[in-house]
Protein backbone atom coordinates (compact mmCIF):
# COMPACT_ATOMS: atom_id res chain seq x y z
CA UNK A 1 0.00 0.00 0.00
CA UNK A 2 1.19 3.53 -0.79
CA UNK A 3 2.32 5.87 1.96
CA UNK A 4 -0.38 8.04 3.49
CA UNK A 5 1.62 11.02 2.25
CA UNK A 6 1.00 9.90 -1.34
CA UNK A 7 -2.76 9.59 -0.82
CA UNK A 8 -5.37 11.80 -2.52
CA UNK A 9 -6.57 12.92 0.91
CA UNK A 10 -3.12 14.19 1.94
CA UNK A 11 -2.84 15.86 -1.47
CA UNK A 12 -6.14 17.67 -0.89
CA UNK A 13 -5.02 18.75 2.57
CA UNK A 14 -1.66 20.10 1.39
CA UNK A 15 -3.34 22.13 -1.35
CA UNK A 16 -5.42 23.76 1.39
CA UNK A 17 -2.39 24.55 3.56
CA UNK A 18 0.31 26.21 1.50
CA UNK A 19 0.97 24.24 -1.67
CA UNK A 20 -0.09 25.94 -4.90
CA UNK A 21 -0.93 22.97 -7.11
CA UNK A 22 -0.31 19.25 -7.53
CA UNK A 23 0.48 16.85 -10.33
CA UNK A 24 0.20 13.09 -10.73
CA UNK A 25 3.02 11.70 -12.86
CA UNK A 26 2.76 7.91 -13.28
CA UNK A 27 0.46 8.19 -10.23
CA UNK A 28 3.28 9.71 -8.13
CA UNK A 29 2.20 12.84 -6.27
CA UNK A 30 4.26 15.94 -7.07
CA UNK A 31 3.39 19.04 -5.05
CA UNK A 32 4.34 22.58 -6.04
CA UNK A 33 5.06 25.18 -3.37
CA UNK A 34 5.46 28.87 -4.11
CA UNK A 35 8.71 30.50 -2.97
CA UNK A 36 9.64 34.21 -2.82
CA UNK A 37 10.56 36.20 -5.94
CA UNK A 38 8.32 34.17 -8.23
CA UNK A 39 10.21 30.92 -7.67
CA UNK A 40 8.85 27.52 -6.59
CA UNK A 41 9.89 24.04 -5.45
CA UNK A 42 8.49 20.61 -6.35
CA UNK A 43 8.16 17.79 -3.84
CA UNK A 44 7.14 14.11 -3.84
CA UNK A 45 6.59 12.84 -0.28
CA UNK A 46 7.60 9.31 0.80
CA UNK A 47 7.70 7.30 -2.42
CA UNK A 48 7.83 3.55 -1.71
CA UNK A 49 10.47 1.33 -3.32
CA UNK A 50 8.00 -0.51 -5.57
CA UNK A 51 6.71 2.79 -6.93
CA UNK A 52 10.21 4.14 -7.40
CA UNK A 53 11.20 1.06 -9.36
CA UNK A 54 8.06 0.86 -11.51
CA UNK A 55 6.97 4.47 -11.94
CA UNK A 56 10.03 6.71 -11.64
CA UNK A 57 13.12 4.92 -12.94
CA UNK A 58 12.08 3.90 -16.43
CA UNK A 59 9.03 5.87 -17.57
CA UNK A 60 10.27 9.38 -18.34
CA UNK A 61 9.30 10.57 -14.88
CA UNK A 62 12.31 12.79 -14.30
CA UNK A 63 12.00 14.38 -17.72
CA UNK A 64 8.39 15.33 -17.00
CA UNK A 65 9.33 16.73 -13.60
CA UNK A 66 12.06 18.85 -15.17
CA UNK A 67 9.60 20.16 -17.76
CA UNK A 68 7.08 21.13 -15.05
CA UNK A 69 9.89 22.67 -13.03
CA UNK A 70 10.99 24.87 -15.91
CA UNK A 71 7.41 25.93 -16.64
CA UNK A 72 6.94 26.97 -12.99
CA UNK A 73 10.35 28.54 -12.31
CA UNK A 74 11.25 25.80 -9.79
CA UNK A 75 14.60 25.96 -8.03
CA UNK A 76 14.63 22.22 -7.28
CA UNK A 77 12.60 19.02 -7.05
CA UNK A 78 12.70 17.05 -3.78
CA UNK A 79 12.16 13.29 -4.02
CA UNK A 80 11.58 11.58 -0.68
CA UNK A 81 12.31 7.85 -0.66
CA UNK A 82 10.43 5.64 1.79
CA UNK A 83 13.01 2.90 1.29
CA UNK A 84 14.86 1.18 4.15
CA UNK A 85 18.48 2.31 4.40
CA UNK A 86 19.68 -1.21 5.08
CA UNK A 87 18.15 -2.55 1.87
CA UNK A 88 21.41 -3.68 0.29
CA UNK A 89 19.81 -4.65 -3.02
CA UNK A 90 18.67 -1.08 -3.66
CA UNK A 91 20.84 1.30 -5.66
CA UNK A 92 19.99 4.95 -6.10
CA UNK A 93 21.16 5.81 -9.63
CA UNK A 94 19.84 9.35 -9.78
CA UNK A 95 23.08 10.89 -8.48
CA UNK A 96 24.23 11.01 -12.09
CA UNK A 97 21.29 13.27 -12.90
CA UNK A 98 22.27 16.13 -10.61
CA UNK A 99 20.52 14.76 -7.50
CA UNK A 100 22.12 15.51 -4.14
CA UNK A 101 21.18 14.54 -0.58
CA UNK A 102 18.75 17.12 0.79
CA UNK A 103 20.01 19.57 3.38
CA UNK A 104 16.88 19.12 5.52
CA UNK A 105 14.17 16.52 6.10
CA UNK A 106 10.52 17.06 5.26
CA UNK A 107 9.49 13.81 6.93
CA UNK A 108 11.89 12.20 9.44
CA UNK A 109 14.43 9.68 8.17
CA UNK A 110 14.82 7.94 11.54
CA UNK A 111 11.57 6.56 12.95
CA UNK A 112 10.51 4.50 15.95
CA UNK A 113 7.92 1.79 15.20
CA UNK A 114 6.03 -0.53 17.55
CA UNK A 115 4.40 -3.77 16.38
CA UNK A 116 0.86 -3.83 17.82
CA UNK A 117 -0.35 -7.07 16.23
CA UNK A 118 0.34 -9.03 19.42
CA UNK A 119 -1.95 -9.41 22.43
CA UNK A 120 -2.11 -6.48 24.85
CA UNK A 121 -0.08 -8.26 27.52
CA UNK A 122 2.60 -9.11 24.96
CA UNK A 123 2.83 -5.48 23.80
CA UNK A 124 3.23 -4.41 27.42
CA UNK A 125 5.80 -7.14 28.06
CA UNK A 126 8.08 -5.94 25.24
CA UNK A 127 8.09 -2.38 26.61
CA UNK A 128 10.87 -1.16 28.85
CA UNK A 129 10.11 -1.65 32.53
CA UNK A 130 9.87 2.10 33.08
CA UNK A 131 7.31 2.43 30.27
CA UNK A 132 5.01 -0.18 31.82
CA UNK A 133 5.45 1.35 35.27
CA UNK A 134 4.60 4.86 34.06
CA UNK A 135 1.42 3.65 32.36
CA UNK A 136 0.32 2.14 35.70
CA UNK A 137 1.19 5.40 37.51
CA UNK A 138 -1.00 7.37 35.08
CA UNK A 139 -3.87 4.91 35.51
CA UNK A 140 -3.69 5.29 39.30
CA UNK A 141 -3.82 9.07 38.90
CA UNK A 142 -7.17 8.80 37.06
CA UNK A 143 -5.94 10.43 33.85
CA UNK A 144 -8.82 10.75 31.39
CA UNK A 145 -8.11 10.17 27.68
CA UNK A 146 -10.57 11.51 25.12
CA UNK A 147 -10.41 11.75 21.34
CA UNK A 148 -12.29 13.33 18.47
CA UNK A 149 -12.14 13.60 14.71
CA UNK A 150 -13.96 16.96 14.84
CA UNK A 151 -12.95 20.52 15.61
CA UNK A 152 -13.70 20.81 19.32
CA UNK A 153 -12.30 20.69 22.84
CA UNK A 154 -9.61 18.11 22.02
CA UNK A 155 -8.23 20.36 19.30
CA UNK A 156 -8.25 23.33 21.69
CA UNK A 157 -6.39 21.32 24.32
CA UNK A 158 -3.95 19.96 21.75
CA UNK A 159 -3.14 23.33 20.22
CA UNK A 160 -2.64 25.02 23.58
CA UNK A 161 -0.16 22.33 24.68
CA UNK A 162 1.48 22.01 21.26
CA UNK A 163 2.11 25.75 20.88
CA UNK A 164 3.38 26.09 24.45
CA UNK A 165 5.72 23.15 23.89
CA UNK A 166 7.05 24.82 20.74
CA UNK A 167 7.67 28.09 22.58
CA UNK A 168 9.28 26.29 25.50
CA UNK A 169 11.69 24.43 23.25
CA UNK A 170 12.31 27.39 20.95
CA UNK A 171 11.17 25.63 17.78
CA UNK A 172 8.80 26.72 15.04
CA UNK A 173 5.25 25.43 15.17
CA UNK A 174 2.20 25.55 12.91
CA UNK A 175 -0.82 27.82 13.24
CA UNK A 176 -4.13 26.48 14.51
CA UNK A 177 -5.75 26.84 11.08
CA UNK A 178 -3.45 24.07 9.81
CA UNK A 179 -4.99 21.59 12.25
CA UNK A 180 -8.52 22.82 11.66
CA UNK A 181 -8.03 22.08 7.95
CA UNK A 182 -6.58 18.70 8.81
CA UNK A 183 -9.65 17.72 10.82
CA UNK A 184 -12.00 19.27 8.29
CA UNK A 185 -10.51 17.18 5.46
CA UNK A 186 -9.01 14.10 7.14
CA UNK A 187 -11.09 13.93 10.31
CA UNK A 188 -14.36 13.53 8.42
CA UNK A 189 -13.14 10.21 7.02
CA UNK A 190 -11.58 9.31 10.40
CA UNK A 191 -8.03 9.37 9.11
CA UNK A 192 -7.10 12.10 11.62
CA UNK A 193 -7.98 12.31 15.32
CA UNK A 194 -6.89 14.53 18.19
CA UNK A 195 -6.28 12.92 21.56
CA UNK A 196 -6.18 14.71 24.91
CA UNK A 197 -5.12 13.58 28.39
CA UNK A 198 -6.59 15.55 31.31
CA UNK A 199 -6.92 15.19 35.07
CA UNK A 200 -9.06 16.71 37.79
CA UNK A 201 -6.76 18.77 40.03
CA UNK A 202 -8.20 20.94 42.80
CA UNK A 203 -11.63 20.69 41.19
CA UNK A 204 -10.42 21.86 37.78
CA UNK A 205 -9.84 19.91 34.56
CA UNK A 206 -6.15 20.34 33.73
CA UNK A 207 -4.78 19.52 30.23
CA UNK A 208 -1.64 17.39 30.50
CA UNK A 209 -0.80 15.93 27.09
CA UNK A 210 -2.26 15.76 23.59
CA UNK A 211 -1.51 14.38 20.13
CA UNK A 212 -2.66 14.37 16.52
CA UNK A 213 -2.75 10.87 15.07
CA UNK A 214 -3.24 9.57 11.52
CA UNK A 215 -4.87 6.17 10.99
CA UNK A 216 -4.25 4.87 7.47
CA UNK A 217 -4.08 1.35 6.13
CA UNK A 218 -2.10 -0.80 8.55
CA UNK A 219 -0.29 2.09 10.21
CA UNK A 220 -0.99 4.73 12.85
CA UNK A 221 1.24 7.82 12.71
CA UNK A 222 2.04 10.15 15.61
CA UNK A 223 2.21 13.41 13.67
CA UNK A 224 2.21 16.11 16.35
CA UNK A 225 2.14 16.33 20.13
CA UNK A 226 2.46 18.56 23.13
CA UNK A 227 2.59 18.24 26.90
CA UNK A 228 2.33 20.38 29.99
CA UNK A 229 5.45 21.42 31.85
CA UNK A 230 3.52 20.86 35.09
CA UNK A 231 2.36 17.68 36.83
CA UNK A 232 4.93 15.54 35.02
CA UNK A 233 4.75 13.11 37.94
CA UNK A 234 1.28 12.04 36.75
CA UNK A 235 2.84 10.42 33.64
CA UNK A 236 -0.06 11.40 31.38
CA UNK A 237 1.83 11.06 28.04
CA UNK A 238 2.43 7.35 28.72
CA UNK A 239 -1.24 6.55 29.17
CA UNK A 240 -2.12 8.79 26.21
CA UNK A 241 0.00 6.78 23.79
CA UNK A 242 -1.01 3.45 25.29
CA UNK A 243 -4.65 4.39 24.68
CA UNK A 244 -3.82 5.39 21.09
CA UNK A 245 -2.14 2.03 20.55
CA UNK A 246 -5.20 0.19 21.84
CA UNK A 247 -7.52 2.23 19.62
CA UNK A 248 -5.29 1.55 16.62
CA UNK A 249 -5.27 -2.15 17.43
CA UNK A 250 -9.09 -2.17 17.48
CA UNK A 251 -9.04 -0.70 13.96
CA UNK A 252 -6.93 -3.60 12.74
CA UNK A 253 -3.78 -1.50 12.49
CA UNK A 254 -0.48 -3.38 12.76
CA UNK A 255 2.12 -0.69 13.49
CA UNK A 256 2.27 2.40 15.66
CA UNK A 257 4.82 4.75 14.13
CA UNK A 258 6.09 7.32 16.62
CA UNK A 259 7.97 8.94 13.69
CA UNK A 260 11.09 11.01 14.35
CA UNK A 261 13.86 9.98 16.73
CA UNK A 262 17.51 10.90 17.06
CA UNK A 263 19.65 8.82 14.66
CA UNK A 264 22.02 7.74 17.43
CA UNK A 265 22.16 7.56 21.24
CA UNK A 266 23.87 10.96 21.42
CA UNK A 267 22.61 12.52 24.71
CA UNK A 268 23.23 16.01 23.30
CA UNK A 269 21.03 15.56 20.25
CA UNK A 270 18.04 17.99 20.25
CA UNK A 271 15.70 14.99 20.06
CA UNK A 272 17.40 12.95 22.78
CA UNK A 273 14.61 13.48 25.33
CA UNK A 274 11.69 12.64 23.04
CA UNK A 275 13.68 9.66 21.72
CA UNK A 276 14.08 8.23 25.23
CA UNK A 277 10.34 8.64 25.77
CA UNK A 278 9.38 6.86 22.55
CA UNK A 279 11.75 3.97 23.19
CA UNK A 280 10.03 3.22 26.52
CA UNK A 281 7.21 1.64 24.50
CA UNK A 282 9.46 -1.01 22.96
CA UNK A 283 9.70 -1.39 19.21
CA UNK A 284 12.58 -0.75 16.84
CA UNK A 285 14.18 2.00 14.81
CA UNK A 286 13.45 2.07 11.09
CA UNK A 287 15.63 4.34 8.97
CA UNK A 288 14.69 5.33 5.44
CA UNK A 289 16.79 6.80 2.64
CA UNK A 290 14.93 10.10 2.88
CA UNK A 291 15.14 13.15 0.66
CA UNK A 292 17.19 13.88 -2.46
CA UNK A 293 17.08 17.14 -4.39
CA UNK A 294 17.23 17.47 -8.16
CA UNK A 295 18.78 20.93 -8.58
CA UNK A 296 17.28 22.96 -11.39
CA UNK A 297 18.82 26.36 -10.56
CA UNK A 298 22.21 25.73 -8.83
CA UNK A 299 23.01 29.27 -7.65
CA UNK A 300 19.49 29.94 -6.38
CA UNK A 301 19.45 26.54 -4.68
CA UNK A 302 22.55 27.49 -2.66
CA UNK A 303 20.96 30.80 -1.67
CA UNK A 304 17.73 29.05 -0.70
CA UNK A 305 19.67 26.56 1.43
CA UNK A 306 21.40 29.38 3.31
CA UNK A 307 18.09 31.20 3.85
CA UNK A 308 16.41 28.05 5.19
CA UNK A 309 19.21 27.39 7.66
CA UNK A 310 18.96 30.92 8.95
CA UNK A 311 15.18 30.66 9.19
CA UNK A 312 15.29 27.30 11.01
CA UNK A 313 18.30 27.38 13.31
CA UNK A 314 16.93 24.41 15.23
Amino acid sequence: MNSFFQSPEWEQFKLKTGYKRSYRINDILVLERQLPLGRSMLYSPLVAEKNYESRIKNQGFIERVVKIGKENNAIFYRLELDIPKELSTFHFPLSTRNFVKSFEEMQPENNWVVDITKEENEILAQMKQKGRYNIKVAEKNNIEITSSNNIGKELDIFYDLYSKTGKRKGVTYRGKAYFKNMLDILGKIDYARTYAATAKIDGKTVPLAAAVIIFYGKEALYLYGGSSDEYKNLMAPYLLHWKIMLDAKEKGIEEYNFLGVAPTEDPNHPWAGITRFKKQFGGSQEDIMGSYDLILKPLEYQLFKIAERLRRPH
